[in-house]
This record gives C-alpha cells, sequence and structure tokens, in this order.
C-alpha cells in the first residue's frame, strides 16, 4: 500500500521536533511525514495530500505568502505534553501563576485545555507581551518559550511543547483514508498515552490524599489546639485538641466559616482581627492563651491555643533542665567564711535584700567574693527554683556581649546559629541574672540594659519582636561608678535603676581577724593535712592582701604545692610576696622630690588599672596617659623609670610587646605613696 504524505508547518524548530516525533510515533508506520519551520525558511511553493499547520499563527505565516497545493490544509488544535502534568500537579493549590506564550490565542487556549483536564486547583494568568509586571505572581509556566518569561519570576516551568490532540490525529487519518483496524491502533496508542496521564493524576491525588491524612494524623496528636483560618473566616485546619475544647466534630468543622463553629465572638474578633501576638481567655472554664500568627503571602491566619496550665508545667521542666544545664547557683550563705562583725553584718544585709525583687549592685575590691554573695542571694530569694546565669562583662567584646545577653535572630550576621539564638535574659526567665564587670560595659549596651530594666522586655540583636521577661538583675563591680558618671562614661539613669539595694564587701585588710579562719577552710577544703609554722601566720596577719581572698586562696594553693612534708613553713611563700611582705616592715627608700613620688605613683595606677582589665601595660600606653597628668613623660623616660622600679621588686617587665606588670609588692608600695597625697599638696 501506497503511504499518503503529509507537510507539517510549525512556527519554531523546537515546535517542528516536538510535533514530527509526536506524528512519526502514531502515524509513521502509515504516513510520510515532512516538517518545515517558519524559523528557518519555508519553500516557496508547498504541494502536497495534507498540509498541517501547527496553529492559526503558521497558517497565517503560510497563507497568501507561499504557494500551497494540497488536498487538505488541517490547521491542529494542541493540548499540554502529558510527560510534564507532574510538574503543574506539584503546584500548591491556589498558586497565581502566569502562563506564557508566544501568541495570545495560544495562550488562552492552552489555558482552557489544562482547566478540562482537571488541572484546576491553581489560577493562570495569561501572558501579554508588553506587560513587565504581575502582581503577586512568584511562578511562571511555559510551553517551551520561557526566554519571555519576566525576569523578577522566582520559578519558572517549562512544560514542553504543546502536541497535537486527539482530534487532530483523528482528522489526519481521516484525510489519509486509513481504514477501520489502523484508526482503531492508532487511537489505542493515543490513548495509551493519555492513560499514563490519567495514571499519573491518581498517583498524584493518591499521595496527596496520603499526605492530608498524614498532616491530619500528625495535628491530632499536638495537645494544643491548632486553628487556620483564610482572610474570608473560612476553617482549613481544625485540630482534635480544639475540637475537644469547644466541643465540635473537627471534620465538621473544616471548610466552613469560623462564626459557624466558635460562639465566642471575643475569640473571632481577637483571631480575625487583632494586631496582638497573644491575649488570654477562659473557654468554659478552661485557662488558655491564644497566640495568633498573620502569614501574608498565603493569605492566612495560624491560631494556637494553649493551656496555661501546661505551659506551667512545661516551664517547670525547662527550669529544671536549665539548672541540669550548670545554670543554677553553686554557693550559699553556709559557704561565706567569715566571724568579723562586719562580715557578719554583710551576711544579715544580703538575706534581707534576697528576699526582695530589686535589681541589688554588689560593689567592693577585687577578689572580696562579690559572685559568692551574688549565688548566695539568689539561693536565699523567692527565686532559688529558678535559674541562675553569670557572665563576666569585662571578659566579651561589645557585640559578642549584646549577643550574649539579648539573643540575635537567624541570619543576623555571618556565622549566626540557625534559628537564633536565645540570650542570657530569656535564658534567666523567672530567675536571676548576674552581671560581674558592670563598669566595663559600653554605653551602647548600657542603653539596652536600661530597656530591659524600666519595661522588663528585650529585642533580639536583627529582631522585631518585643519578648517579655521576668529577671532580676544583680550586678557588682570594683570600679568607682560616681566617678564613671562624672566623666560620662557610665548612665547616671542606669546607674540609679541598678543600684536600687546596694551591698559593698570589705576587704581582707578591714576583716584581717578572719585570716586565720580562711587560712584554715582553704587547707581542710585542699584535702591536705598540714602543719602551718606561727611565723607563716604572723606574715599573713601582717600581709596588707591588696588581691584579698583570691590572693590569700592562690597563696595557700602555691604553698600546699611546694612545701616539703606535711609542714608550711615562710620558705614556701612565694617570692612576690616575701619582697612585699619586707616591704611591709621596711622603710622605703625616700624619694629625691616629690616630683619623682608623684611620677612613681602615676606609672604603678596605670599598669594596676590595665593589670586588672586582664592587659599588661606598655610604655607608650604610660607615656600616652601622662599626656593628661601635670606631667609628660617620653617612652624613653618610661623605661628608665621601669627598669628602676622593677630593680626594687615593683613591677616585672615582659620582653618585647609583652609589657609590664605590678607586683604585690608594687601594689603595697602604691598604697603607700597614695598615703603620703597629703604631703605632696
Amino acid at each position: 500500500m501506497t503511504k499518503s504524505t503529509l507537510t507539517l508547518i510549525a512556527g519554531s524548530v523546537k515546535t517542528k521536533q516536538a510535533l514530527h516525533e509526536q506524528l512519526e510515533q502514531l502515524l509513521g508506520d502509515y504516513v510520510h511525514i515532512k516538517s518545515h519551520a517558519a524559523d528557518e525558511g519555508l519553500p516557496r511553493s508547498l504541494e502536497d495530500t495534507i498540509i498541517l499547520c501547527s496553529s492559526d499563527a503558521a497558517y497565517n505565516r503560510t497563507n497568501g505568502r507561499y504557494s500551497v497545493n494540497a488536498e487538505n490544509i488541517i490547521v491542529g488544535k494542541r493540548t499540554v505534553h502529558h510527560e510534564y502534568i507532574d510538574k503543574l500537579l506539584r503546584i500548591p493549590e491556589g498558586s497565581p501563576v502566569l502562563l506564557v506564550n508566544d501568541d495570545h490565542d495560544a495562550t488562552n487556549s492552552l489555558i482552557e485545555s489544562l482547566y478540562q483536564l482537571g488541572i484546576d486547583h491553581i489560577q493562570f494568568i495569561p501572558f501579554q507581551k508588553g506587560t513587565l509586571f504581575y502582581k503577586d505572581v512568584q511562578i511562571a509556566v511555559s510551553p517551551g518559550e520561557t526566554h519571555l518569561c519576566p525576569s523578577y519570576i522566582k520559578e519558572v516551568i517549562d512544560i514542553g511543547v504543546r502536541l497535537f490532540d486527539i482530534t487532530t490525529i483523528l482528522n489526519v487519518v481521516e484525510c489519509c483514508g486509513l481504514d477501520k483496524d489502523i484508526t482503531s491502533k492508532i487511537s489505542e496508542r493515543y490513548i495509551s498515552n493519555i492513560i499514563d496521564l490519567q495514571r499519573k493524576l491518581l498517583v498524584a491525588e493518591w499521595d496527596a490524599n496520603q499526605m492530608s491524612e498524614h498532616i491530619q494524623n500528625v495535628l491530632g496528636t499536638v495537645d494544643d489546639g491548632l486553628l487556620v483560618v483564610n482572610q474570608e473566616g473560612k476553617i482549613t485546619v481544625f485540630n482534635h485538641s480544639l475540637a475537644a475544647l469547644f466541643h465540635v466534630v473537627a471534620q465538621d468543622a473544616v471548610d466552613k466559616n469560623i462564626e459557624q463553629v466558635m460562639n465566642r465572638r471575643d475569640i473571632i474578633d481577637f483571631i480575625m482581627k487583632s494586631k496582638d501576638d497573644s491575649k488570654f481567655f477562659n473557654i468554659d472554664g478552661v485557662d488558655v492563651v491564644i497566640f495568633r500568627l498573620q502569614m501574608t503571602k498565603e493569605n492566612t491566619i495560624v491560631a494556637t491555643f494553649k493551656s496555661v496550665h501546661q505551659a506551667f508545667e512545661i516551664e517547670k521542666t525547662a527550669q529544671r533542665e536549665l539548672r541540669n544545664k550548670g545554670f543554677h547557683t553553686k554557693y550559699g550563705f553556709h559557704d561565706i567564711i567569715g566571724e568579723h562583725d562586719g562580715m557578719k553584718e554583710r551576711k544579715r544585709i544580703a538575706k534581707k535584700l534576697a528576699l526582695s525583687e530589686h535589681p541589688i549592685l554588689i560593689q567592693g575590691e577585687t577578689g572580696t567574693g562579690k559572685e559568692l554573695f551574688a549565688h548566695a542571694i539568689h539561693e536565699h530569694s523567692l527565686r532559688k527554683d529558678g535559674p541562675f546565669l553569670a557572665v563576666n562583662c569585662s571578659a566579651l567584646t561589645e557585640s559578642l556581649l549584646e549577643s550574649e545577653l539579648f539573643g540575635y535572630e537567624e541570619g543576623t550576621f555571618t556565622g549566626a546559629q540557625r534559628g537564633g539564638k536565645k540570650g542570657l535574659f530569656e535564658l534567666a526567665d523567672n530567675g536571676t541574672i548576674f552581671l560581674d564587670e558592670i563598669g566595663d560595659i559600653s554605653l551602647t549596651v548600657q542603653s539596652h540594659l536600661l530597656r530591659v530594666l524600666q519595661e522588663g522586655e528585650i529585642r533580639r540583636i536583627g529582631g522585631g519582636r518585643i519578648i517579655p521577661i521576668n529577671v532580676r538583675v544583680i550586678t557588682a563591680t570594683n570600679k568607682d561608678l560616681q566617678g564613671k558618671m562624672r566623666d560620662g562614661t557610665f548612665r547616671s539613669d542606669l546607674f540609679y535603676r541598678l543600684n536600687v539595694l546596694n551591698l559593698y564587701i570589705p576587704p581582707l585588710m578591714e576583716r584581717r581577724s578572719d585570716v586565720p579562719l580562711l587560712m584554715k577552710h582553704f587547707i581542710t577544703k585542699s584535702g591536705k593535712w598540714v602543719k602551718v609554722e606561727q611565723n607563716v601566720l604572723e606574715f599573713f596577719m601582717q600581709y596588707e592582701w591588696p588581691g584579698n581572698i583570691r590572693e590569700l586562696k592562690s597563696t595557700i594553693d602555691y604553698m600546699l604545692t611546694v612545701c616539703e612534708g606535711n609542714v608550711v613553713t615562710k620558705r614556701d611563700l612565694p617570692s612576690m610576696l616575701t619582697q612585699a611582705g619586707d616591704s611591709v616592715t621596711h622603710e622605703y627608700s625616700a624619694c629625691e622630690s616629690m616630683l619623682e613620688m608623684q611620677e612613681r605613683a602615676f606609672i604603678l595606677e596605670v599598669i594596676k588599672q590595665c593589670n586588672e582589665k586582664g592587659k599588661a601595660a606598655s610604655r607608650e600606653l604610660i607615656s600616652y596617659q601622662s599626656q593628661e597628668s601635670d606631667f609628660t613623660l617620653s617612652p624613653h623616660q618610661i623605661r628608665r623609670r621601669l627598669d628602676i622600679l622593677e630593680s626594687e621588686g615593683f613591677v616585672v617587665k615582659g620582653r618585647g610587646r609583652a609589657g609590664t606588670k605590678i607586683t604585690a609588692a608594687g601594689k603595697e608600695y602604691l598604697h603607700f605613696l597614695k598615703s603620703k597625697r597629703s604631703e605632696w599638696c
């Protein structure tokens, strides 16, 4: 049997290739097929049994311009390629989708075809040439014309060139005069493709139902009530916990208007109209807090109904977990050793302050036990079951201190923890936070801390949500905060907020009678059985202890380590301590002038202040600060004076840029020089 012949005329090369492949697959055994694309140029004369145009546009480009001689001219109708249906099925329901094609009529025809195929879960918007922006549209679909899509579209889905529909194929078969058996085979070939499409649709529908059932099962296990409603008030999610709260059947509530399900106008108004994030309600005797989340992009409101009683139990569990993580006190008042009257009085006052909720400012020299008192105050307070968090403010940079105290949201800065991070104030909720070395924080952190004290709320770095907190603040410093207020480095309003209650811890030199008691305590705690010679005790009672209890403990630890046998002698004292001790019992060498005394006091004071901040002092730093005093010293002059002070045991110079550190003897000598201040004037 002689094959019939057919010439395909398509607009583009891509369309020609796809349609030629379809015709060969369905008709190739019975029809000889030739193909042309208008983009490539057409022969001046077209002559065949059948000329099949891919679209009206292809027909119009051919008719009148070329010599066409054919028994039948057919303008084919086309539909979406079945292999790409699954891409469309994955688009979220209700999404506005831009359908992009090179011809307006073809665009509308494709939209109609998609709806007829049952792909009606999305809203198709026809593309129009010249229109650059389509409101609320983030997804585009195109049958091979993706280059026409607006550049701002986030997701572009290519569903391939549209194929001829069954009507067009049967029309070609009829024009070729093929018998019924052949027509039946061709129809079966086409239908098999449709069956594949139907199978995909059924599988997709089954998957969707399975996912929906899975989500409903998951929502059913959640103790909180969950409600999802669109802006028109139509309920899309209503879980079993919420159904039990309102005495309705969950399945009956879905797809109904919220006013048909809930009989509480105040709750409906809060969910549908309020700008607040949360609100307390009593529903048939059950206390709940409703948390409201507006999802603008989805045009949806999510409301979570949380039981107050359950939230209280969760909070207690969270606090227990915080305690297990180490966010709790390590010391009580029984750990504060001292029988001196002044120390007994401080402990008595501290116990009274502990029962208050006001902020406490603890002041005292370094090493006096300020943190020990902070722990004991929390342990004695009504918040003792809540968390206790301590932070050394001088040990962190400004930015790091802010992120530690107030937390941050995800993506705030490079390296930020996924999901953001809670700050110490959030973690200390219903407990106490202890801010040590408060005198060292920057003015920026001071302003944020003031807001916490004034408003009882924080806002994470990079976030806009206000988080209410209930935290007691205890601060400590060895700095002169009133002096820092005068020179503008500490806010007076913050000082008065922190200094509502004040506790001063005396230095060890003001409670010398406690030295033997502290010695015994530290030695016993070490687990060693040793005897301390009388001359060591006499030395300890005479020494000024500029480092206070911390220095005393360090000295005892050193002596217990180096002593021979079970006897601690004066020979076991650290060398710097013996030098300082000698300075107590001997007269200092006289300075040649009042200026020399002033210079020595100034240099030692600068070094001491640097050392207290954990830094060593350089000659350049001392020289720079001298420019603000009554005299100016060059780095060379500083070096000569440091050489002399080192030879006398008052400082230790580091190599290179290591800087200089003051010794215990140097601190004592500085104290001596300060005591002579009145004689200088």
